[in-house]
């Protein structure tokens, strides 16, 4: 009886002490998940909040102490991927202040350019679809090439699968994707609008363009109408992101 008692006693032991294991693993797993969802929130709002001023560089440390083994190269590799992300937005916003696409329908410029035959504004035009495809062919490359390297990480398979998926996710329901596509809508009714003022005949009245035909005026009128909603679309996105942003802060 001792001897199978002691038997008995040994196998308790190391069934419970293995227990004790896995709940101590299980535990301390939760410690670390707990740990990088905290730094990735707490650093996300600084790319975010940083990302605002998009004349100067991102300039934030991706490494953090409280991470260790996998969830530290899953941190650095998620918060390496935003910063890129958002260098390359702020890049593309650049390029597009570079080419004084804000001034698109500034009338001034538009009646200077209408008497060399709106060279500028068609060169305008030109570059800007030019640079938005750039833009988004890099962005979907980068995008696969981010979820190809996440599968490569050399951390655990089950982690793996789960930064994939969390990436396919975030990638869908990003709402910078939201914005550019709002962006690729105004670029469409901005060469609509371009159409109307080039073959048609208005003068400035003030800060006013004037036709005098009916037709072009509606034509206009409902095409700026568009450019404005899709505006305020945009706002309302921005809007969104930052009181996303604050309510976490």
């Amino acid at each position: 009886m001792p001897k199978i008692f002691l038997i008995l006693a040994l196998a308790t032991c190391t069934v419970f002490g293995w227990m004790f294991y896995q709940y101590s693993v299980q535990q301390d797993e939760l410690s670390q998940i707990k740990d990088y969802q905290t730094v990735l929130y707490e650093k996300a709002e600084l790319i975010y909040q940083q990302a605002q001023d998009w004349s100067k560089p991102i300039d934030i440390n991706v490494s953090d102490n409280h991470l260790q083994g996998d969830y530290k190269v899953m941190a650095d590799f998620v918060l390496s991927d935003m910063i890129q992300n958002a260098e390359a937005r702020n890049q593309y916003l650049r390029e597009l202040k570079a080419l004084h696409w804000d001034q698109f329908l500034n009338i001034d410029r538009l009646e200077k350019d209408r008497k060399q035959n709106f060279i500028e504004t068609e060169q305008m035009l030109k570059q800007v679809h030019l640079l938005t495809a750039q833009y988004q062919q890099q962005t979907q490359q980068r995008e696969e090439d981010t979820l190809d390297r996440a599968k490569h990480l050399s951390i655990k398979a089950n982690l793996r699968h789960q930064l994939a998926d969390s990436l396919r996710e975030s990638r869908d329901s990003d709402q910078t994707h939201a914005l550019f596509a709002l962006e690729l809508q105004i670029l469409s009714k901005a060469d609509a609008v371009f159409e109307v003022l080039k073959n048609n005949k208005w003068q400035k009245n003030k800060q006013t363009f004037m036709f005098y035909e009916d037709q072009p005026l509606k034509q206009f009128n409902a095409l700026y109408a568009e450019i404005v909603q899709l505006n305020a679309e945009i706002e309302k996105i921005k809007k969104q992101n930052r009181k996303a942003i604050e309510q976490r802060l």
